[in-house]
């Protein structure tokens, strides 16, 4: 299985619940918000009680694993050749830092945060986390196979 990565053009990731995309005020707002975020991972509060995780740190090029519900960042490597199975193997031996709580409504849209939630699938690339509605903590780590590979990965812990 080969993975699809995103970019941004950036800055950092946004993922909104789909059901809150049009509260994402993108460069009017959001995207500052989303810019302070200097952790691996941040928790921003939308209209409604809606929560938004934001992907901080670097702008790496990211993709979904969903048969592990991971997230996996490109930090460097020489190549994409193997990249599914070096995170696979690398899964299991992770150490993981535990990483703040996410509550959503479901189905998460993940784009760049410079965008509104209503340009997603038309002027912006993203990628969906079919995840069920619930609480899920997002524990990030780091997979490094050798000294001239490293991905880095967050996991979503269901907590209900």
């Amino acid at each position: 299985m080969s993975l699809t990565w995103l970019d941004t053009e950036g800055g950092p990731f946004i993922m909104v619940p789909r059901t809150a995309l049009p509260h994402w005020s993108g460069t009017e707002g959001d995207y500052d918000r989303a810019c302070e975020v200097m952790d691996f991972v941040g928790i921003l509060a939308l209209p409604d009680g809606a929560e938004a995780l934001v992907l901080g740190d670097e702008p790496l090029s990211t993709a979904y694993l969903p048969e592990h519900q991971v997230l996996v960042r490109w930090h460097y490597a020489e190549s994409g050749e193997g990249v599914t199975y070096i995170i696979r193997t690398g899964l299991p031996t992770a150490e993981w830092k535990e990483g703040p709580v996410l509550s959503t409504t479901g189905e998460l849209v993940m784009f760049d945060a410079a965008y509104f939630g209503t340009e997603v699938g038309t002027l912006t690339d993203s990628t969906t986390l079919d995840l069920a509605a619930g609480r899920y903590r997002v524990d990030s780590a780091s997979i490094e196979p050798n000294n001239l590979t490293s991905f880095r990965v967050h996991r979503f812990v269901e907590l209900d």
